[in-house]
C-alpha cells in the first residue's frame, strides 16, 4: 500500500520540505504507520497529525507516530531509501508483557547501559587472571609505572563492560541516524569490537613470546587488521551521513 496522497497533503505544511511516508513493524503482526518529516523549523508531531486530520484525511490514513529528522536517507540513484529510515521509538511493552530495549526512555536506558558496563567490567576484573594466570602481576615493577599499568588494566576492563553494554542498546540510538540497515549493523559491531577488544588484546600480547612469530602473526591478524577494519567502517558511517546531509 502506497500512501503518496499522505505524502502529497503533508507538503501542503508550511513548514514540510520533504518527507516520506511508511509502515514500520513495531511488534507480532503489528505495523505502525509512521511519517518521517524533514521541516522548516522547529514542528511539533502533534501539530503534523491535527494538520492531517478530517476533513484533509481519514484517520486510518493519519500516522500514528511522525518522526522529525534532518534528512532522508537515498540511494546512489537518489531514491529514498526506506530500509535506512530510523525505527520509531514508541512507548508501551513487547508482546507478553515484557519490557523490552526499545521500550526504555532515554534516561532508563543511559542508566541500565551504565550498571551492564559495570557488572561486565567487574567480570572482566574477576575473569582476567583465570584466562591469562600472571598476565597482571606488577610485583615487579617500580612505581610509578605500577600505578600507570594499573589505571590501563583498569580502562581495558571499562571498555570491555561499555561494549558489552553497546552490543545490546547501542544499536538503538545508531538506527535513528537513518543510515542503510546493514551499513547501521557493520558500524553498531565496528564500536563494539573496538571497545571489547583492547583487554583480550593486551593480555594476549603481555604473555605471548617476542620471537613466537606465529602466535605473534596471529594476534596481529585477528586484533590489529580487525581494528582497523571497523575504524574503516565508522570512517564510511560517518562520510554516508555527510554526504546525506
Amino acid at each position: 500500500m502506497d500512501y503518496d496522497d499522505v505524502e502529497a497533503e503533508l507538503r501542503r505544511h508550511p513548514k514540510v520540505r520533504e518527507c516520506v511516508v511508511t509502515r514500520i513493524p513495531t511488534g507480532p503482526r503489528k505495523n505502525t504507520l509512521v511519517a518521517y518529516v524533514v521541516a522548516d523549523g522547529r514542528v511539533l508531531p502533534a501539530e503534523i497529525r491535527a494538520f492531517l486530520s478530517a476533513p484533509r484525511m481519514r484517520s486510518s490514513r493519519i500516522p500514528q507516530a511522525v518522526i522529525p529528522v534532518d534528512s532522508l536517507p537515498r540511494t546512489g540513484s537518489g531514491e529514498v531509501d526506506r530500509d535506512g529510515l530510523p525505527l520509531p521509538v514508541l512507548p508501551g511493552q513487547a508482546a507478553g508483557g515484557k519490557m523490552a530495549w526499545s521500550d526504555l526512555g532515554d534516561g532508563q536506558l543511559w542508566v541500565v547501559t551504565v550498571v551492564v558496563a559495570l557488572i561486565f567490567a567487574l567480570l572482566a576484573f574477576l575473569l582476567t587472571d583465570g584466562l591469562w594466570p600472571g598476565s597482571t602481576d606488577l610485583s615487579l615493577v617500580p612505581q610509578p609505572y605500577a600505578a600507570l599499568f594499573s589505571g590501563l588494566y583498569l580502562a581495558e576492563w571499562l571498555a570491555f563492560g561499555v561494549g558489552i553494554a553497546f552490543l545490546f542498546m547501542g544499536r538503538r540510538r545508531l538506527r535513528r541516524l537513518g543510515r542503510p540497515q546493514w551499513l547501521t549493523t557493520l558500524a553498531h559491531l565496528s564500536v563494539v569490537w573496538l571497545l571489547i577488544s583492547w583487554w583480550p588484546q593486551d593480555n594476549f600480547y603481555r604473555l605471548a613470546s617476542k620471537t613466537d612469530w606465529g602466535r605473534q602473526a596471529a594476534l596481529v591478524y585477528g586484533f590489529n587488521i580487525t581494528l582497523m577494519i571497523a575504524a574503516v567502517i565508522l570512517v564510511a558511517f560517518v562520510i554516508r551521513e555527510r554526504r546525506v546531509d
